[in-house]
């Protein structure tokens, strides 16, 4: 009896183990069922549950303001350099019209709120798309260009001052009478003086002494009326009048001429030339072009710029002033061209790639940098092409004032290397050139672009640099608002 009753408590003891871990087993299970579905549901974008719904308080995140209320900007803004904003509301919809430097106007369109201000989506005079901003600056208002292909008012261009008026100014004058911008005088940054005597080392190293000195005996003969010179030999004199009026003095080849007896240029070491003009006429001509490039290298520079920067501002200034000359570059295609030069770019603002690198070079040369061509093939079609040079603390770097035009202000073409101007159009290092077309008449030494010091800048546009600070600023990216982030480069020690 005794047997049987400890049996039956064993029975029962193992009967509530096995009970016991199948309910264990169960729940196991359940919090894995539990968890699984909990992992499909966070799949799906749910509401957050109410605080009656929800034992545990949660986090909720942070709201994001909202768009301005259009009516808070009704009304007529302007900021006394004659730029005016209008904000108005008719029939339940809004309507903008914006007006800048007096010649840009912008009507109609499309308007609508952000997070900061009013966004203004309408086209510029010549039918182009164009968005501003407009948005509270402080205590006043400001616009900024967000999309813009206008010349006058490139994109993120920022015009502030703006302040609520009653209503525009009225116009002054008789009914009717166009009432032009006053003109606004550019104000010189620099003191520069044109010097109509240069030579470039390069010139000097491709070249040698003699016919540098023979350049300068010539410019000299020519500042004083007369039309004889000291020159040492006839091939002395015919690459120097070739090669050198280009590169030193663009408006000599409009001046003078070769001598009447080109064979005999040189006797007994006197070169002599031909007049075009009379020498009264081409002295005038002369100061009138030394003028026109001294106003814009006062323009440009200021006194105590770095040649680094002389090259940057300079390459900035030739993005947004000047045009290639597409109609002569495909009349090439059909016909030989001779009215090119150097001369023809600054007078009328347009050229080819030989033109506007002479030009370039030669303004680089006038403020002190060292400064030439470099030409170069380029590997996938045989192309030819021409570009700038320069001599920096004793380093040599590629600048391409051509491939820059109508960029915005590119960098990848700025104080290039050798491998990053063959990257950028495959041109071949080993077919550069510079200073002269015939360089196997002429060789030039091995130079050598292999300075990386700027290599951080080639990813990216120009904004402004801060000739104190000694960075360069370049736009990043832009958010929905139009505002920007930016790149900042240091170029202490140049």
């Amino acid at each position: 009896m005794k047997k049987i009753w400890i049996f039956l408590c064993a029975a029962a003891l193992l009967l509530a183990a096995c009970t016991n871990e199948k309910q264990q087993t169960a729940e196991t299970i359940g919090i894995q069922t539990e968890a699984s579905t909990q992992t499909e549901e966070e799949i799906v974008i749910r509401p957050e549950p109410s605080a009656a719904e929800s034992p545990v308080p949660s986090e909720q995140p942070e709201e994001k303001p909202g768009p301005v209320d259009l009516d808070d900007f009704v009304g007529v803004y302007a900021n006394g350099n004659y730029d005016f904003v209008t904000i108005e509301e008719i029939e339940d919809s809004y309507v903008m019209s914006v007006v800048l430097y007096r010649l840009i106007g912008m009507d109609g369109g499309t308007v609508s709120a952000s997070e900061d201000g009013v966004v203004f989506r309408s086209v510029d005079p010549e039918g182009s798309p164009m968005t501003v901003a407009f948005y509270p600056d402080g205590e006043q208002y400001a616009v900024r260009v967000i999309e813009s292909t206008c010349d006058l008012l490139p994109a993120r261009t920022v015009v502030t001052g703006f302040e609520r008026v009653e209503s525009l100014p009225a116009p002054t004058g008789e009914y009717g009478e166009q009432i032009d911008p006053e003109p606004v005088a550019i104000q010189p940054r620099g003191h520069y003086v044109f010097q109509p005597k240069i030579c470039s080392v390069f010139m000097e190293e491709v070249f040698g002494p003699d016919m540098c000195e023979a350049w300068m005996n010539l410019v000299d003969a020519v500042l004083k009326g007369e039309d004889t010179f000291a020159c040492k030999d006839q091939y002395t004199y015919d690459w120097m009048m070739g090669q050198f009026p280009e590169h030193c003095l663009p408006i000599l080849p409009e001046l003078i001429d070769y001598a009447w007896d080109r064979e005999n240029s040189v006797v007994d070491g006197v070169a002599s030339f031909t007049w075009r003009i009379p020498p009264e006429e081409a002295k005038a001509r002369i100061a009138e072009f030394g003028k026109q490039i001294e106003d814009m290298l006062n323009e440009v520079f200021e006194d105590d710029y770095s040649d680094f920067e002389k090259c940057l501002a300079l390459y900035v200034y030739f993005s947004d002033h000047y045009e290639y000359d597409w109609d002569t570059y495909m009349k090439m295609y059909d016909e030989y061209v001779d009215y090119t030069s150097c001369y023809r770019f600054f007078q009328t603002g347009i050229g080819i790639c030989h033109e506007i690198s002479s030009a370039y070079s030669y303004l680089l040369l006038q403020a002190d940098v060292q400064a030439t061509t470099m030409s170069g093939t380029r590997s996938l079609d045989l192309a030819g092409h021409q570009w700038s040079y320069v001599r920096i603390d004793g380093k040599e770097y590629h600048i391409d004032p051509t491939y820059v035009l109508g960029t915005g202000g590119a960098l990848r073409y700025f104080m290039m290397t050798d491998e990053k101007r063959e990257e950028e159009d495959f041109y071949d290092p080993a077919t550069f050139y510079a200073v002269s077309h015939y360089s196997q008449d002429h060789p030039h030494p091995d130079y050598v672009a292999d300075d990386e010091t700027f290599a951080p800048l080639w990813a990216y546009d120009f904004e402004s640099f801060d000739h104190a600070a000694r960075t360069v600023l370049c736009p990043m990216e832009q958010s929905e608002y139009g505002e920007w982030s930016y790149f900042r480069f240091d170029y202490s020690g140049y």
